[in-house]
C-alpha cells in the first residue's frame, strides 16, 4: 500500500511539472485569446424568444427516378444502401427539420457524405429539394418563381463556398463589389462599401491585386468580404475553410467571431470539423446518412450525445473549448458581509479552517475578497471598516465564460475565482486547482490534435 501511495505522488508531481511548463508557455497565448474576445464572458446561445429566420420541415433530397416509391412508404426508414439496392435512388437528404433564429451561428457538421452540403444547397435551391418545406421569413422557398428566386439570392441572402470562386481577371475590389454590380448598384456607391468590408476582413492595401497575388486565407477572406458587401441578412457558408491550412483556419475562425460580433448576421456554417463547430456555432446539428440526429448547443452535444455514434464522435473533443465556469463552479463555503466588522470577520474564517473568503453585501453583490491576514492586520491598527482589508485587483467571471478563458484568471491569482452575474451578484466560485486540470486536459487534447494534423499533412 505504501509502495502504491508512493507511486501514487510520483504521478501527481510529474503532472505539476508538466503544469508549470504549461502555465509558462502558455499563459501569454491566453491571454492574447481572452483579449481577441471583446466580450469573453458572453453567452454564445441565441434567445428563445428570437424571431425565426430560416425553418425547414421535413426536407429531402433523392437523387434518381421513382422518387414517389421511396417518401411516405415502408422504405423512407430503410438505409441508403437498402434504398440504393432496391430502387436505384440515392438518398442524399432524409427527412430533416431545424430552425435557425436571427443572429444565430448554425453549424451543421457531419462526416464526408452525410448530405450537409447537399442540404445548405437546397436552402437556396441551388439543388432542388425532392419533398418538404423551406421557409425563410415565413415564406415558402419552393413555391418561388425564378424572379422571386432572384431576388432572395441577390438581396437576402449570400453564399460563401469552400472553393472560393473568385473571378481571376478582377482585383479584389471588383471582386468584392460584383454582388453589388449584379444588383445595379452604381459603381460611385459600391467602390464605397466595397471598400467598407475589405477593411472589416482586414485586406486594407490590397484592393488592385489580382486573386493570383493572394494567398489562399486571403483569397477566402475576400469572398467572405464579397458575400457581406450585398449587406445580406442571412448568410450561408459550405466549408468555407476547410481546404486552408490548420493555421490560418484557426484565424479565419477567429476573424469570422470578430466579424459576426459586428454585424450579427444569421449564419448558417457547414463543416466536418467538430472543433471549428464548437468554436464558431451557438447550436449545432449532427448529421448522418443523410438525417439530423442531434440538434444542441455545443455543450449538450459534448456533456449529452444522443447515441453511440455521437458519442464517439465527440470523445476526442476538448471540454474546455465547451464547458463554462457555470458547469464548474462551487458554492463557497461562507461568505463575509460588509456591516461585520473585523474581529467578526476573522472568528468565522478561523472558525471555518480558512485562509480567505468573498465579502458580499446586503444583496449578494461581490464586493472583493478579504483574507486573514489583512484583518489581523486591520485589528492590530483598531480599524473598523472591513473594507480595508479587501485584496486588489480580483479577477472575476461570469457564469457564461468559457473554460478555456479562465487559464490567464488562474494564472493571475492565488485565490479562487469569484463567479458574479450582470447586476455584479456572487453565483459561486471555482477554485484555480479546477481550471489547472482542465488547462492540463486541454493541452494534451491540443497535442493530439496537432499530431492528426501532422499526419494528415503527411
Amino acid at each position: 500500500m505504501k509502495d502504491n501511495a508512493v507511486s501514487q505522488w510520483g504521478k501527481v508531481g510529474v503532472e505539476l511539472s508538466k503544469l508549470l511548463k504549461i502555465l509558462t508557455l502558455n499563459v501569454a497565448q491566453a491571454t492574447h485569446n481572452l483579449a481577441r474576445r471583446k466580450d469573453p464572458i458572453k453567452d454564445k446561445t441565441v434567445s428563445a424568444k428570437g424571431k425565426v429566420r430560416v425553418e425547414v420541415h421535413g426536407l429531402w433530397k433523392i437523387f434518381g427516378s421513382g422518387t414517389e416509391q421511396i417518401i411516405g412508404s415502408e422504405l423512407q426508414s430503410e438505409s441508403k444502401e437498402t434504398i440504393l439496392e432496391k430502387t436505384g435512388c440515392v438518398v442524399a437528404v432524409r427527412g430533416v427539420s431545424f430552425k435557425v433564429k436571427q443572429g444565430e451561428f448554425f453549424v451543421i457538421m457531419g462526416l464526408s457524405g452525410s448530405g450537409k452540403s447537399t442540404l445548405i444547397r437546397m436552402l437556396l435551391r441551388l439543388i432542388e429539394p425532392t419533398a418538404g418545406e423551406i421557409l425563410i421569413d415565413g415564406e415558402d422557398v419552393c413555391s418561388y418563381n425564378e424572379r422571386q428566386l432572384t431576388k432572395l439570392r441577390r438581396h437576402t441572402t449570400s453564399m460563401v463556398f469552400q472553393h472560393f470562386g473568385l473571378l481571376p481577371h478582377r482585383n479584389v475590389i471588383d471582386n468584392v463589389a460584383y454582388g453589388l454590380k449584379v444588383r445595379g448598384v452604381a459603381k460611385k456607391k459600391r467602390y464605397p462599401s466595397a471598400q467598407k468590408v475589405i477593411e472589416t476582413v482586414g485586406l486594407k492595401g490590397w484592393e488592385s491585386y489580382l486573386p493570383y497575388a493572394l494567398s489562399g486565407g486571403m483569397q477566402q477572406r475576400v469572398g467572405l468580404a464579397r458575400a457581406l458587401a450585398t449587406d445580406p441578412e442571412i448568410l450561408l457558408m459550405d466549408e468555407p475553410f476547410s481546404g486552408l491550412d490548420p493555421l490560418i483556419r484557426r484565424e479565419m475562425q477567429d476573424e469570422l467571431l470578430d466579424i459576426q460580433e459586428k454585424v450579427k448576421k444569421t449564419i448558417i456554417f457547414v463543416t466536418h470539423d467538430l472543433h471549428e463547430a464548437l468554436k464558431l456555432g451557438n447550436r449545432i446539428a449532427i448529421m448522418r446518412d443523410g438525417g439530423i440526429i442531434q440538434i444542441g448547443t455545443p455543450e449538450e452535444v459534448i456533456t449529452a450525445p444522443i447515441d453511440a455514434y455521437v458519442r464517439e464522435f465527440v470523445k476526442d473533443a476538448t471540454p474546455a473549448r465547451v464547458l463554462t465556469a457555470r458547469n464548474i463552479m462551487e458554492q463557497p463555503h461562507i461568505l463575509l458581509y460588509d456591516w461585520q466588522g473585523p474581529g467578526a470577520a476573522l472568528y468565522i474564517l478561523t472558525t471555518a479552517k480558512l485562509d480567505n473568503a468573498f465579502l458580499v453585501n446586503r444583496a449578494g453583490k461581490l464586493l472583493g475578497l478579504v483574507t486573514a491576514e489583512r484583518l489581523k492586520e486591520l485589528i492590530q491598527k483598531n480599524s473598523t471598516e472591513i473594507a480595508d482589508a479587501l485584496e486588489p485587483d480580483l479577477p472575476t467571471c461570469t457564469p457564461d465564460t468559457v473554460v478555456e478563458d479562465l487559464f490567464p484568471l488562474a494564472a493571475s491569482t492565488l485565490y479562487p475565482v469569484p463567479v458574479v452575474d450582470d447586476q455584479g451578484k456572487l453565483n459561486g466560485e471555482i477554485h484555480t486547482s479546477t481550471i489547472l486540470v482542465s488547462m492540463i486536459q486541454a493541452k494534451e487534447a491540443e497535442e493530439e490534435e496537432a499530431v492528426k494534423e501532422k499526419e494528415i499533412a503527411a
